[in-house]
């Protein structure tokens, strides 16, 4: 028997499995879009054209504070994968 199978495993560190430019249709559906404080840290308040809003939490990497507008022509949608765990997403720019 294998000691390491009846030990509990630990998820590893989330890495960037994907990153990309916003693409025109989801740019011409947004607004407006600016940094807000979150529960757990900061994220882009995305106000649609809609009327509606929606959230992605802010990269750790990314240097906006609270309250400065996103350039979605700059700003770059990672998505962040891990074993055991459904992929995220986050804001970076």
């Amino acid at each position: 028997m294998n000691i390491f199978s009846t030990l509990r495993q630990y998820a590893s560190k989330w890495q960037v499995t994907n990153q990309r430019n916003f693409t025109d249709e989801e740019k011409a559906s947004v607004k407006e879009a600016f940094v807000v404080e979150s529960e757990y840290g900061n994220s882009v308040c995305f106000l649609m054209t809609s009327g509606s809003h929606t959230y992605i939490p802010l990269s750790q990497n990314s240097t906006l504070g609270v309250g400065e507008n996103v350039d979605l022509d700059e700003a770059k949608l990672l998505t962040l994968s891990r074993e055991g765990d459904d992929d995220i997403l986050r804001v970076e720019i």
